[in-house]
């Protein structure tokens, strides 16, 4: 394994501790619930080959509630996210949580459970993808990054397409892969809202629409520029390997990660979503 990517001095691995989400948060009075602690505790039945491994397990469990379309405030599964003691805690210690875990991976997850508690208003230049209430037939496997890892490259399989999903302002939010794997399965090239829900860049995402939607043919690669305001929806799926930066990626990825070594993926220890952005913005 490149030194880069050891695990820093004073930290364990997944699966070798208690994980520090569920640690900080029940200190605080958040016990996350029993199928999370399960998931980021890497235990083994989360450890399979369409599984991957615990952490992205839990960004699958998350995506459940992330999905589900609710009113501004508390998020109607809060009991269902917490252990009932939760309800004893001060609401405005959880917010600050997430700045307490030392984990970039943590952080990340922490970021969505704290937004399904306070779902957030789009703000700034975060934009707000439009929901899809039903469930899309897009796989979520451990290879599911296999044809992202090579669009970073500038490489498309032959009949492939990767579409560039654009906001009103013309701006890269997503990449669209068509005709690679499952088709409509996309990757977050910037920071996104679904259902009050700060995503990060990294996250994967279904799409739907119907019909032609393109505005224009990509600049160099195969695919069109598509407007979000062109789709009907979206449905979070996990998070992305790509979320986590390489140094940290086996670490919070474990099994995942390693699978995705043996499988022979193209550099999944190396890649950054940083290419993905600079592709998307250079087919604008």
């Amino acid at each position: 394994m490149d030194p880069s990517s050891s695990t820093p001095r004073g930290e364990v691995t997944a699966g070798e501790a208690e994980h520090e989400v569920l640690r900080i948060f029940a200190d605080h009075g958040f016990p996350l619930n029993a199928t999370l602690a399960e998931m980021l505790n890497e235990h083994h039945s989360h450890r399979t080959e369409r599984r991957g491994a615990g952490f992205t397990q839990a960004t699958r469990h998350l995506a459940r509630f992330v999905n589900r379309r609710r009113e501004a405030g508390e998020h109607p599964d809060f009991d269902a996210l917490f252990a009932g003691v939760a309800r004893a805690a001060p609401r405005h210690v959880l917010r600050l949580l997430p700045a307490r875990l030392e984990r970039e991976e943590s952080r990340l997850l922490a970021a969505i459970v704290v937004d399904l508690a306070f779902p957030q208003a789009a703000f700034g230049a975060v934009v707000e993808l439009p929901p899809w209430p039903e469930d899309l037939k897009i796989g979520t496997c451990p290879l599911a990054e296999k044809y992202f890892l090579e669009l970073a490259e500038a490489f498309v399989r032959r009949k492939g397409q990767a579409n560039v999903l654009v906001s009103r302002a013309g701006e890269p939010l997503l990449i669209e892969k068509l005709n690679l794997g499952d088709s409509h399965s996309c990757i977050s090239v910037a920071p996104v809202i679904l259902n009050g829900v700060v995503l990060p860049p990294g996250s994967l995402f279904g799409v739907h629409y119907e019909g032609s939607v393109g505005q224009r043919k990509n600049r160099v690669l195969p695919g069109e520029i598509i407007p979000i305001d062109r789709c009907s929806g979206f449905r979070f799926l996990r998070l992305s390997t790509l979320a986590v930066s390489p140094r940290y990626r086996e670490r919070a990825f474990t099994a995942h990660f390693q699978a995705q070594v043996a499988a022979g993926l193209f550099a999944p220890g190396e890649t950054t979503i940083e290419q993905l952005c600079r592709l998307a913005q250079g087919q604008i």
